[in-house]
């Protein structure tokens, strides 16, 4: 099991901090590197309109030197020009390449600069002066973007700091209600299911859960109340054979009995022990119910001659009730023959037993939908609404001194119940008017 601390485990606002603290760095980074590229981008635009203007500038005076054939005149407006312009540097060049003039500028082969070649006007070849470049000291840009990448990078840390150090607190307030719900759920004890989990204010993202989390308790506490409800009938129910059981065996014992005595006492035991024995049987099959067991996919067939099978099994005691019986409609499913008659023997049974003298039972079969429904309706005294929703638990008896209660253990409708479910079903039942329709049904749908 993983618990807090477990190697497996994680922190879930941790994560959350790390994660929204790499995202604000790399958003600040983004957001610098921009700022940092538009301004080496307009620093370059910059020195690209300068030295096109120089160039232009350098173009004309030698132009004009050209017109009129005065060298020496060229060479002292450039050094007048480029006297003040010490990050300009111009040299005028040969046929040959080699440096025929250089202005009085120098710019340091080691820092950034940019350069500009044209070629002069053919009438300076005369002069022996056909090529002329410019360079451009950008060491003061260079150092621009340096100290704004410095600012940038600090800025980017910081906010990022800042913003992360939020983030964390933010992620941690905002775990607050997780905590929250932990203390409450650690609170929670086995003898209190009656408590529930509540946050206030309530949290949209956690109230599903919560609400998920309460109708698992709900479920929790349906089934832990049936649990001891049900220990305490399968102690009731066991004992009153067994005390019969011992009282009949220490009264045999208590003097001498003739061989006839003791087989009648044999054979109220073995009558005894068979209820125990039914008893017992009807617990597994409930337990293996409960478990999810499910039948067997078989092919669609009709329920009417099952449910006269089980008629047939049910004469005896309906006889004995001045009970008729008869069939109405039919339906197709897939079911398990033998599952299917002892429902319907259970329901048959039951309605036999609690309907009016000379009264008849109807067995309707029909369908609705994906469903197969199997309902058995008798005429007799009628049920309370409020009983109605327990007819199908374990155990449940509406009247303990009713008729015939002694020989039946009340796991007959649960058993019905089980044998829907195991079938994908359900069961119903209504009480109207002294009419009372107890059934089940099977689903006919193809399975997967």
């Amino acid at each position: 099991m993983i618990t807090a601390g477990s190697p497996g485990a994680y922190s879930l606002g941790r994560r959350l901090s790390w994660f929204f603290a790499a995202l604000t760095v790399a958003g600040f980074g983004v957001l610098s590197l921009a700022i940092y590229v538009a301004a080496a981008w307009s620093l370059e635009a910059k020195a690209d309109a300068e030295l096109a203007r120089k160039t232009d500038l350098v173009k004309r005076l030698v132009a004009e030197a050209a017109g009129n054939g005065d060298v020496p005149a060229m060479r002292h407006k450039l050094d007048e020009f480029f006297l003040g312009h010490e990050d300009l540097h111009v040299v005028l060049l040969d046929a040959r390449g080699a440096v025929r003039y250089e202005g009085p500028g120098r710019v340091n082969a080691a820092v950034l600069r940019r350069r500009f070649e044209f070629p002069l006007p053919p009438s300076l070849a005369t002069a022996d002066l056909s090529m002329a470049h410019i360079t451009m000291d950008r060491s003061d840009d260079a150092t621009l973007l340096a100290g704004l990448a410095a600012v940038l990078a600090t800025a980017t840390l910081l906010g990022a700091l800042a913003v992360s150090l939020s983030g964390f607190w933010l992620v941690r307030r905002s775990m607050a209600p997780l905590r929250g719900l932990a203390e409450r759920t650690r609170a929670l004890r086995a003898d209190r299911l009656d408590q529930r989990l509540t946050l206030e204010p309530p949290v949209e993202e956690l109230q599903p859960w919560i609400d998920q989390f309460n109708a698992l308790l709900d479920r929790l506490g349906y089934a832990y109340g049936q649990l001891e409800g049900f220990n305490a009938d399968v102690a009731h129910e066991l004992r009153t054979p067994l005390a019969t059981l011992i009282g009949q065996t220490e009264v045999e014992l208590s003097r001498d009995r003739s061989a006839a005595e003791l087989r009648a006492t044999l054979e109220s035991n073995l009558e005894e022990v068979r209820r125990l024995a039914s008893i017992v049987n009807d617990m597994l099959f409930l337990a293996r119910a409960d478990r999810g067991a499910q039948v067997a996919d078989e092919p669609l067939a009709s329920l009417r001659e099952q449910v006269r099978q089980a008629l047939d099994f049910q004469e005896g005691p309906m006889a004995e009730r001045e009970v008729t019986a008869r069939i109405a409609g039919d339906a197709l499913a897939s079911f398990d023959a033998g599952l299917v008659r002892r429902a319907v023997s259970n329901l048959v049974g039951n309605a036999a037993r609690y309907a009016t003298r000379g009264s008849e039972v109807v067995v309707v079969l029909r369908e609705e939908g994906s469903l197969a429904w199997i309902e058995v309706c008798n005429q007799g005294e009628e049920l309370p609404s409020a009983a109605l929703p327990r007819l199908f638990d374990r155990f449940f008896r509406l009247q303990t001194a009713r008729e015939g209660s002694a020989e039946n253990h009340g796991l007959g409708l649960a058993i019905v119940a089980a044998i829907a479910r195991m079938h994908g079903g359900t069961t119903r039942a209504t009480s109207v008017g002294g009419s009372t329709t107890i059934g089940f049904s099977i689903s006919n749908a193809p399975k997967a």
